[in-house]
């Protein structure tokens, strides 16, 4: 709905003597119009000369195909120190933020001090060196696991390190290298054939200490995974689409 700016003939005749106008009462409408405009002008050119502190002021774009976030997720996802540090993980790696969101929010649903019945922790979920242990060694450096799921700062730092040492070795080029390395580091850049296993671990009591795929792949699950399992998995959640 329009507005009308209704003046009395003493405010307008101010206002005449004010600017120095002297035109007809058509021409004084318009020259108040024009005068209105430009402080609006103004005051536009003003607000876009303002800077914002991206790390604090922005929001977290939403998550692709709707993920579900907590309620503590979703305060997480505005905590300016999270913000932050999720930023320099994605600058330092060459991952989007979103992508990176995904994978903390399928291990841990955003709870950074969260742990779970092996004794894994925080975001990504740190697992302990040995069976029962009470620390995680990320390039040669022993951390705490109670340490780094009560100190956020910590935890992500030691997430950019773990990460950054992946992506050096051209282990991660892109979101599903990330998702792969996270889980099982030796597999990040490996065919799609490559089947997870180790010298210690047979592929079956991976497959079966991490039901999850297989029972999404419609597989049996003793049945070993592969990098191409992985990736299937990947693209059915909703962790990786296609462009």
């Amino acid at each position: 709905m329009s507005k009308k700016l209704i003046i009395t003939e003493s405010e307008k005749n101010n206002i005449k003597s004010l600017y120095n106008i002297k035109e007809s009462s058509e021409d004084f409408a318009n020259n108040i119009l024009s005068m209105v405009q430009q402080a609006m002008d103004k005051k536009t050119q003003n607000t876009d000369d303002v800077k914002v502190d991206d790390t604090t002021n922005d929001t977290i774009s939403t998550v692709k195909l709707g993920d579900k976030i907590s309620d503590s997720g979703q305060k997480l996802l505005q905590n300016p120190i999270f913000k932050k540090k999720l930023k320099e993980i994605s600058n330092a790696i060459h991952v989007d933020e979103n992508s990176i969101i995904k994978l903390m929010n399928h291990e841990s649903s955003l709870n950074p001090s969260i742990k779970n019945s092996i004794g894994c922790v925080g975001l990504i979920q740190f697992c302990p060196d040995n069976s029962g242990g009470s620390t995680k060694t990320i390039k040669g450096k022993k951390y705490s696991l109670d340490e780094l799921k009560n100190d956020l700062v910590l935890q992500m730092n030691v997430i950019k390190e773990f990460w950054l040492e992946g992506y050096n070795n051209g282990k991660i080029r892109k979101p599903a290298d990330l998702y792969i390395y996270n889980f099982f580091p030796v597999a990040a850049g490996k065919s799609d054939d490559f089947v997870l296993q180790t010298k210690g671990m047979s592929a079956e009591t991976i497959a079966k200490a991490n039901p999850i795929f297989n029972k999404k792949l419609g597989k049996s699950k003793n049945e070993p995974l592969t990098v191409g399992d992985l990736n299937q998995y990947y693209k059915q959640t909703g962790m990786v689409w296609e462009n």
